[in-house]
């Protein structure tokens, strides 16, 4: 017996049978988009157990049966999201992309004379939201612009909870310079950093299924969706990108996803930006029209 069988055993919940895996896979497919990988047994299995316990089953089969027989209420649904989705982030991550932001992007759009809007999709627990409230801030100083208005979603409540209570740890700290650390971020008393009163104000997390709700604003100036398509297949990706973004964002808008993702061979509705060697991509004109 493994040590997670020996885990699970403790709590008298059997194994994760292969059948049930399958169908766990089509369900969070179903609900969320992501594409669960035939490995990620385990790590389902080990995501869900906590679930069983606190609901008192004996079982996955009963879980699923419990998930799908439309009597659940939606808060359970939430708890089922939160533990199959993958939160791991930090802040200044993927610099590159903040630089292009900062020194191009920004006050590209500064120019246009009105105000910029901002759209982190699949935001986790608000690193990036606050990134990008940091970054802006500099650029609006630097070209004396007005305030951005900066969103963050994502699926899961526990991390949007996470995101508006805006407490971090050393790990996810170790980019922030000295300077924006004292700027942004009071001590939270117990070895953490909390951000500040006054930037918490200054966005916006709201809890949003990228393929259920609509998006969070109209004509958006700058979508970021870093290492969430990685989750997806292709024709999710298509709809995310070409159905999804291409509609919610602003005529030659940016779109910046994660190093690891492109959208070559795929999308019709954006084309590949050279900024800052990073992965960054603008709404064609004739997309728009």
């Amino acid at each position: 017996m493994s040590a997670d069988d020996t885990q699970l055993a403790t709590f008298g919940i059997p194994t994760l049978a292969d059948e049930t895996f399958q169908r766990f896979r089509e369900l969070i497919y179903q609900k969320t988009g992501i594409h669960m990988r035939e490995g990620k047994q385990i790590l389902v299995s080990n995501r869900l157990r906590r679930r069983l316990v606190q609901l008192s089953l004996s079982s996955y089969e009963e879980y699923y049966e419990l998930l799908t027989s439309g009597r659940v209420p939606q808060k359970e649904i939430a708890h089922f999201i939160d533990a199959v989705s993958t939160n791991e982030t930090y802040f200044f991550r993927e610099g590159n992309h903040f630089a292009a932001l900062e020194h191009t992007v920004l006050p590209e759009l500064f120019r246009r004379g009105r105000p910029v809007k901002i759209w982190s999709a699949g935001c986790s627990t608000g690193e990036e939201v606050y990134t990008l409230r940091m970054v802006a801030d500099q650029a609006a100083k630097a070209s004396n612009a007005r305030e951005v208005q900066i969103v963050g979603t994502d699926i899961s409540t526990t991390v949007i909870d996470r995101a508006r209570q805006g407490i971090y740890r050393d790990r996810t700290l170790r980019l922030v310079s000295p300077t924006l650390l004292a700027q942004y971020f009071r001590s939270s008393g117990d070895g953490g950093y909390q951000v500040c009163e006054e930037a918490r104000r200054r966005v916006e997390f709201r809890v949003h299924n990228l393929f259920a709700d609509p998006a969070p604003d109209e004509n958006i100036d700058v979508i970021f969706c870093r290492n969430v398509m990685i989750y997806f297949d292709r024709a999710t990706q298509t709809k995310l990108v070409d159905g999804v973004f291409a509609r919610a964002i602003a005529p030659d808008g940016y779109l910046f996803i994660g190093h690891s993702e492109s959208l070559s061979g795929f999308t019709r509705a954006f084309q590949y930006a050279s900024l800052s060697k990073a992965p960054i991509y603008r709404r064609k004109k004739e997309a728009a029209a």
